[in-house]
């Protein structure tokens, strides 16, 4: 059943990364990168303080149900304060708005951003309150319950975006496709969220998920502004046709982040579960398991598109997005590093160590910062939009570094070594692939084409000549794909049987 919830999850999120991608290029090519930059600037502004929106009561929430508490006085108390903190949120978002609008020298570029940022802010109170349910879900491990409204308000709004673009829609009326779609799905996640059970209010309960949300709130902020300070300093410092190109190399560069996003809503409750059981073989099994697929599976496909950037660009978006090509392979590696110590974050949260992660979270997003402001200002390097790609390369790596040291600390019985050897290939496997296709195919288009099979026949023909791959691994890849077993368990899930 694990199988099917993680391909469930990542598959879900690829195929919509697959129309997101679909739809960006429409949008992008007929739009161009200011409408896509206003997009990526005024969703990032809202975004910036979302975590006031959930203080930490989400994490607090799964734990607190994988724990095995009790699920009708958590939901209640979950709900209730969900509810108080997005009242917050909007108070605390319009705040920060009217001050920057009426007190800052710098204001906003054009009233069409301010505009977009009232539709985001709609959008985003709507989503607050579905991450109720969403939460519960999460906590449960009911990855149909998350995913199946997910791809239908994913399809919707990316059916909008080309369709909008196609009738001389600009940036307001993208941002209204946006908030139509989380519009539309609502009564579906309502709708499944219809028989669980609630109680009254518990008060005590309610100080439990206080008093455990507290260092999870500094986390959740550390990660939010981690998420969209790139954007809202890179607008600080250039414009929005800058932000669009960095956008839309993100864009493509950043799908395999799903694969990070759609482990954690797995890895955290499990592990949770696993270290209340002190079973740390499974932790460790797990771990080593992901990591193996990971390096198997994803790292020849980020070695590929780093290798094939600029006909990936030039293809999807056009010639006028060719600064987008350096930012798409560089956010590709950030990301896949991000992957990989994916696993490690969500074991220190299992053990309750929320202060540790939120310690990290806070001074990765200083250097995070530090190094952004370095390679942006106009003073030192003035790098742009490839400057803040290189700032989140540089990040992930020290994070990386930082999660592992510390889970190895929790669980002593994990192996590096393995990292490391797939590390140091993956290095070495990109810099010879990078010679051989810079020197001896990268002249004509025929030629660059032929380098991909042969890139991928001689990479897996290695890994079994180094016995790192055997038949078990392509039948285990294979049976992902048991579209049966995956059937029943979501008519199962979805049925609430």
């Amino acid at each position: 059943m694990l199988k099917q919830k993680f391909i469930l999850s990542y598959g879900s999120k690829m195929f919509m990364q697959f129309v997101t991608i679909a739809a960006s290029i429409v949008v992008a090519r007929v739009a161009g990168p200011t409408v896509m930059g206003t997009i990526a600037y005024a969703l990032a502004y809202v975004q910036m303080l979302g975590f006031v929106s959930d203080l930490g009561l989400g994490t607090a929430h799964i734990k607190l149900i994988s724990e095995g508490r009790d699920e009708g006085k958590c939901n209640t108390t979950f709900a209730v304060l969900k509810t108080g903190v997005s009242v917050l949120f909007i108070f605390v978002f319009f705040t920060m708005f009217l001050i920057q609008k009426y007190y800052s020298a710098e204001g906003f570029e054009s009233q069409v951003h301010e505009y977009v940022i009232y539709i985001f802010i709609i959008m985003l109170t709507i989503q607050n309150f579905l991450s109720i349910p969403i939460t519960t879900f999460a906590a449960k491990i009911e990855q149909a319950k998350q995913d199946i409204p997910y791809l239908i308000r994913g399809i919707l709004f990316q059916l909008s975006r080309i369709v909008i673009v196609l009738l001389g829609g600009k940036a307001i009326s993208l941002a209204f496709g946006n908030l139509a779609a989380s519009v539309i799905i609502a009564p579906v996640y309502l709708y499944l969220f219809r028989k669980y059970p609630f109680s009254k209010f518990d008060k005590e309960l309610a100080k439990e998920y206080i008093k455990m949300a507290a260092p999870i709130l500094i986390l959740g902020a550390a990660t939010t502004l981690t998420n969209t300070i790139d954007k809202v300093l890179l607008q600080f410092f250039t414009d929005s046709e800058q932000v669009g190109y960095y956008a839309a190399g993100f864009r493509i560069g950043g799908f395999i982040l799903l694969i990070s996003r759609s482990m954690s809503m797995l890895f955290f409750p499990m592990f949770s579960k696993a270290v209340a059981n002190r079973d740390f073989n499974y932790i460790r099994d797990k771990i080593v398991k992901f990591e193996k697929f990971s390096f198997l599976f994803i790292m020849p496909i980020v070695v590929l598109i780093c290798l094939y950037a600029e006909d990936i660009v030039i293809v999807l978006l056009g010639k006028q997005y060719i600064p987008s090509i350096n930012i798409m392979a560089i956010i590709t590696v950030a990301m896949f590093i991000n992957v990989f110590s994916t696993p490690y974050g969500n074991l220190i949260n299992g053990f309750g160590r929320f202060k540790l992660t939120a310690k990290i979270s806070v001074v990765n997003l200083l250097i995070y910062v530090i190094i952004l402001l370095i390679f942006l200002s106009k003073n030192t390097l003035n790098a742009g939009p490839d400057g803040v790609a290189w700032s989140l390369l540089i990040t992930n790596v020290l994070l990386a570094f930082t999660f592992r040291y510390y889970a190895k600390k929790d669980v002593n019985s994990l192996d590096y070594l393995i990292a490391i050897k797939f590390i140091i290939f993956g290095i070495i496997n990109y810099l010879i692939s990078y010679y051989v296709f810079s020197e001896f195919f990268y002249q004509h288009l025929w030629t660059r084409l032929s380098f991909f099979p042969i890139y991928l026949v001689f990479t897996y023909a290695l890994f079994h000549l180094l016995k790192w791959m055997n038949k078990e691994d392509w039948k285990s890849a294979i049976n992902l794909f048991d579209f049966k077993a995956m059937k029943n368990y979501i008519s199962g899930e979805m049925k609430g049987k």
